[in-house]
């Protein structure tokens, strides 16, 4: 469909006939509808369809679909659809999703379109930017951001005689101790640990080494990789974590628990088993419902060096064969402002937006962390698929929990399969 916008210079010079009839020719033909595809489950996207219903009722030329679609077939689907010349003009996407959709020529190369925007418009004030960008070009508008808190019962600890929440990983523990009653079946801290390969213990093992100065993996110069750790730092976080298991201070069931999810952990916190687990923003807000008593969150322990936690979130592409890029921009500028997270319950990863708005007290930890928090773009970026290094983490240390292996046999294991890796990658 063209558009006809240039008529409407050319209209000034008309009779008042003509120039009415051409206007009503363009806003015909002016009239654009674009599709919006995005990928959470229907019942936590209330919001963001109270957020799209307000866009169509403001504009009447450009009204927008929007589409539903699992995340497991979002991205085979696009690489059946756009190459067709068909898809959804925007996408909701995994930040880590953004990379692969532009090496495939799927989503659009933003640069134009941002650097046309009003002055002060750029994306200098959005988070993971990092993973948005192929080749020094912007490729995704980051829209959505979560990270992890801890969350807690704030009774129990009140209880225990503990005024502040712990500040660090041994405050963590000490506080622990004094939470744990185990004739009520209570316990201090509650995390998963099961050794699944997509376990929930690779998030907490990289906050406690991240938090501490180091990194599995780092590059010294481009496309040079090296272990940014030793068997003595692995090992160092595996005996922190098996002294829960150890001291009695996490029920020895969470061994076989492999997500943050898991109704053991979700109900636990709210029937008092748990006295502080971690969880993202959604999960959080599952175990308030089914809590007992008020639940409150509180930023990740901090290290011997930083507090941190990992960036995780949601981008906005345009189909590289949209027919109404303009159109499409002028959308997602709309969905990453603050008209929709008026509605949308979720965290914004505009840096500007994220101060400005108000969210609810007992989430105040997410507020916190989300600033302190940094992509896995570093693992990304490797020779070595983060899927493996996440298996690797989560087997090892969940033998160490098992009691399969001490942690200097456990570590051993983790460094000689990274250094394997990576003079594989470099044998190519």
């Amino acid at each position: 469909m063209k558009l006809f916008r240039a008529w409407h210079g050319l209209a000034l010079a008309s009779t008042v006939i003509t120039t009415l009839a051409l206007a009503g020719a363009a806003s015909a033909q002016d009239k654009v509808q674009l599709t919006f595809r995005q990928f959470d489950p229907p019942t936590e996207i209330g919001g963001l369809v109270t957020a799209v219903d307000a866009w169509n009722a403001s504009h009447p030329n450009i009204q927008v679909k929007l589409e539903t679609m699992g995340g497991g077939d979002t991205l085979a689907q696009l690489a059946r659809e756009v190459p067709a010349g068909a898809g959804p003009d925007v996408q909701q996407m995994a930040f880590v999703w953004t990379r692969d959709l532009a090496r495939s020529k799927l989503v659009l190369d933003l640069d134009p379109l941002i650097a046309a925007d009003p002055p002060g418009a750029g994306i200098g004030d959005f988070l993971a930017t990092d993973l948005a960008t192929l080749d020094g070009k912007i490729y995704g508008l980051p829209w959505s951001a979560d990270t992890f808190s801890m969350a807690y019962r704030p009774d129990l600890l009140a209880a225990a005689g503990i005024k502040s929440f712990p500040d660090s990983w041994d405050d963590l523990a000490t506080a622990s101790k004094a939470l744990t009653d185990t004739a009520k079946g209570q316990y201090g801290f509650c995390f998963p640990a099961g050794s699944a390969p997509d376990g929930g213990m690779w998030i907490l093992a990289n906050y406690y080494l991240w938090s501490n100065g180091k990194t599995l993996l780092e590059e010294t110069s481009p496309g040079v990789w090296k272990l940014g750790v030793t068997a003595a730092d692995i090992a160092g976080a595996m005996t922190y974590f098996n002294a829960y298991f150890a001291n009695g201070l996490t029920p020895d069931s969470l061994i076989t628990v492999n997500s943050w999810g898991d109704p053991e952990l979700v109900g636990g916190l709210g029937r008092g088993d748990c006295a502080i687990t971690f969880f993202p923003p959604q999960t959080f807000r599952a175990a308030q419902g089914q809590s007992e008593q008020p639940l409150l969150t509180a930023p990740i322990p901090k290290g011997s060096v930083k507090r941190i936690s990992h960036l995780g979130g949601r981008a906005l592409g345009i189909n590289a064969n949209t027919k109404h890029p303009k159109e499409a921009w002028e959308f997602v500028r709309y969905l990453v402002g603050p008209e929709t997270f008026k509605t949308y319950n979720q965290y914004p990863a505009q840096k500007s937006l994220l101060a400005s708005l108000n969210f609810p007290a007992a989430e105040q930890g997410y507020v916190d962390m989300l600033p302190l928090a940094q992509t896995f773009e570093r693992y990304i970026s490797s020779p070595l698929q983060v899927s493996t290094m996440t298996a690797l983490i989560n087997r090892e240390f969940g033998a160490v929990y098992s009691g399969q292996r001490s942690p200097d046999e456990a570590a051993a294991n983790v460094i000689k399969e990274l250094e394997d890796g990576l003079k594989a990658a470099a044998k190519g």
